[in-house]
């Protein structure tokens, strides 16, 4: 989590006092995008309060709305607190702040397949849920954005590229395939593990009722390569797990490289964007190229040999 927004010690407490509680212990924590946010300590519990520094208020509310949902469903994910007033929401200098419950666990760079199996069930139950009709219905950076950056010129090589994979992607996806509630975004980092035991998934910004095998792609890809290649043993931990609680659809099995593929491009999309546009970057002006290169070793894999690969999905 990014630290945007720095908050003193006296501004916590004032952000503290709409939920009633006093505030011994805060400090910045580090990692993500587009959020500022602080552990801060009482004398009974911890906390997390985020101040939202790239989303609308509606945004955010809606992704209030939707950790409440997830609670009332068992899901093991982030738990929101009201304030006393019961808002879900509270405001810094006009922008959005929520405080979740610190969550026990750790995040691992490295899943091995009896956690990748653990993150399979639980990615099949989320999908599983109805999906609330003021979530979008695209994903935050999905294909519908990719043709912007075309003819910006800023990198013609990977311009050219993304836009044969816009072809592509335009061939393959059927509007046949069944939608529901997804995360998005199922890397590593946004998943917590405890004494190898799966713990929660967390930040759920990117959440959208979409192409449900979106959700098996993205996963693939956040934790299932080694740089890049592909490890299908993982690979079919995953699947394997995922398939307990909600087997896929032949269609699904039928475009499962093709979302892996997708995820690759999209995560190059956003990261060209962020570092290319939105916060220029020296240091990671390329850092779309190890994307592309993940999307090119999975197109070039035969369908039948994807498949065999995945010894329990055929």
């Amino acid at each position: 989590m990014a630290t945007y927004t720095q908050l003193d010690q006296q501004e916590i407490q004032t952000l503290a006092d709409y939920y009633q509680l006093t505030v011994t212990e805060f400090e910045a924590l580090d990692g993500g995008n587009g959020n500022s946010s602080h552990l801060i300590k009482t004398k009974e519990k911890t906390y997390v309060l985020t101040v939202c520094d790239d989303k609308i208020f509606d945004e955010v509310f809606n992704i209030g709305q939707l950790l409440l949902l997830l609670e009332k469903q068992d899901m093991p994910c982030t738990r929101l607190i009201s304030t006393i007033n019961s808002d879900i929401l509270t405001s810094y200098n006009n922008k959005p702040v929520m405080l979740k419950v610190y969550i026990e666990g750790q995040v691992h760079d490295n899943l091995n397949e009896t956690m990748l199996f653990q993150l399979g069930i639980q990615a099949a139950r989320l999908n599983q849920i109805v999906a609330p009709d003021y979530l979008p219905t695209n994903h935050p950076f999905g294909h519908q954005l990719f043709p912007r950056i075309i003819g910006l010129n800023i990198d013609k090589k990977y311009e050219v590229w993304l836009a044969n994979e816009i072809t592509h992607l335009k061939s393959n996806l059927s509007d046949s395939l069944p939608r529901g509630l997804i995360h998005g975004d199922l890397f590593n980092d946004n998943l917590l593990f405890e004494n190898g035991k799966f713990k929660a998934i967390i930040d759920f910004e990117e959440a959208c009722f979409y192409y449900s095998v979106f959700e098996l792609g993205m996963a693939i890809v956040g934790n299932c390569f080694s740089n890049t290649s592909i490890d299908f043993n993982k690979v079919t931990a995953l699947v394997d797990g995922y398939q307990q609680i909600r087997p896929l659809e032949p269609i699904e099995k039928d475009s499962l490289q093709t979302f892996v593929r997708y995820a690759a491009t999209a995560i190059s999309y956003w990261r060209f964007n962020k570092y290319n546009i939105d916060m220029p970057s020296e240091d990671n002006a390329d850092y779309h190229w190890q994307m592309v290169k993940i999307a090119n070793e999975v197109s070039a894999i035969s369908k039948t040999e994807f498949l065999a690969a995945i010894t329990n999905i055929d």
